[in-house]
């Protein structure tokens, strides 16, 4: 069964969050806090699998968590929750650990559908995010026309970049396309690809780009 940690910024949002958790089948609500420092010792003595946290609480960020779950033998993963990615802290809180973002007031898959992609190691990213992750990886955008080609989803090459080591050459070309603002989906149909398979790069993706981190950030 999977188990989860809320972190809301308020109690009304932490009811909703575990009410909407709650709903569904073969989850539990393992505990909750409106306290970022509170939940540090909490999640770690709970060890749940996922912890579900707002970006902004009222006693710091999530930021601060993920930083101190990165030296856990043993880390949740975590989702971040924002009314948008476009702010300036996601980046920071994605790179120190989080692997993925539910974005509640877009109409999309809310938190439910965050945590159950998740769990099936699945992930989304904006363009913004992925331009964010080309700049940390140091790498340009590549070509549409050698990114949007079948061959470009297929390439294995390792990259060679001292920052990007680790990465691959189509890893490179998905950050790419995003970047230039294809959706998911629209990438899974060029690459001739399920969305699902695109969504399950970006997961990885994320854990490649948690290596880069390794500085403390007070938030």
């Amino acid at each position: 069964m999977p188990t989860v940690f809320l972190l809301r910024r308020s109690h009304p949002s932490l009811q909703r969050a575990f009410d909407s958790v709650d709903s569904l089948l073969g989850w539990d609500v393992t505990g909750s806090s409106t306290n970022v420092h509170e939940a540090v010792d909490q999640v770690r003595a709970l060890a749940p699998d996922f912890v579900a946290a707002d970006l902004h609480l009222l006693d710091g960020s999530a930021t601060r968590l993920a930083f101190r779950m990165q030296q856990w033998p043993r880390r949740p993963q975590l989702l971040l929750l924002t009314p948008t990615t476009d702010d300036p802290q996601l980046f920071g809180a994605l790179r120190a650990g989080g692997s993925g973002v539910c974005v509640e007031a877009d109409g999309g898959p809310g938190l439910c559908g965050a945590l159950q992609q998740l769990a099936d190691g699945r992930s989304s990213m904006s363009p913004l995010i992925a331009r964010q992750s080309l700049e940390a990886f140091g790498l340009p955008r590549t070509s549409l026309a050698d990114a949007d080609a079948v061959a470009g989803g297929q390439d294995l090459t390792p990259l060679t970049n001292t920052l990007a080591r680790g990465l691959l050459r189509n890893e490179h070309h998905l950050l790419s396309l995003l970047a230039h603002g294809l959706l998911s989906h629209e990438i899974g149909v060029t690459w001739r690809i399920g969305q699902s398979n695109v969504e399950r790069r970006l997961w990885r993706l994320y854990t490649k780009l948690h290596r880069l981190y390794r500085q403390p950030v007070i938030a």
